[in-house]
């Protein structure tokens, strides 16, 4: 009979155990999920709409030096088409501002991103190219202005 408590004791330990090992898994779970809701709030609301804003400031750059080179080509025909120059004039300076805007929404997001959340160093790597992407947006202003402003003056071998 003594034998039976012992193993009956020896059991209902291992069942404590058990069920203290249970809630310890439990309360770290519980911690894991909420840091996990942190990290994907930090995604949601950081993340995706700066991938956003930098896929819209690729596809707004394009579309800009799509209306130049419409716009190029339209003045360099030897009767250049009114219609075409004048949706390419407008393109090109939608898209320009659009492109200003989107400059400024992805500088925001990356201004209000949390400092401790994970991704920081992605976050500057991306703020450094943004930093060095935006002068050369207007240089290349300027430049396609110069070659704008020659085409429209009859200089097209210039140009």
């Amino acid at each position: 009979m003594v034998f039976r408590r012992t193993i009956a004791a020896k059991i209902f330990g291992l069942a404590i155990i058990l069920l203290l090992l249970t809630i310890a898994l439990a309360g770290f779970l519980l911690y894991e999920v909420t840091r996990t809701k942190q990290d994907l709030t930090v995604v949601a609301n950081f993340d995706v709409p700066l991938t956003q804003s930098l896929a819209r400031l690729h596809e707004f750059g394009l579309r800009r030096r799509l209306a130049f080179e419409r716009w190029f080509g339209a003045l360099n025909a030897a009767e250049p088409n009114r219609e075409v120059v004048a949706e390419a004039t407008e393109n090109y300076a939608v898209f320009t501002r659009k492109l200003t805007d989107e400059f400024s929404t992805a500088r925001r997001i990356i201004d209000a991103y949390p400092q401790n959340a994970p991704g920081s160093n992605t976050l500057a790597e991306v703020e450094t190219l943004l930093d060095q992407i935006q002068p050369a947006y207007k240089t290349i202003n300027n430049r396609q202005q110069e070659v704008l402003d020659m085409q429209r003056a009859g200089q097209h071998e210039k140009a």
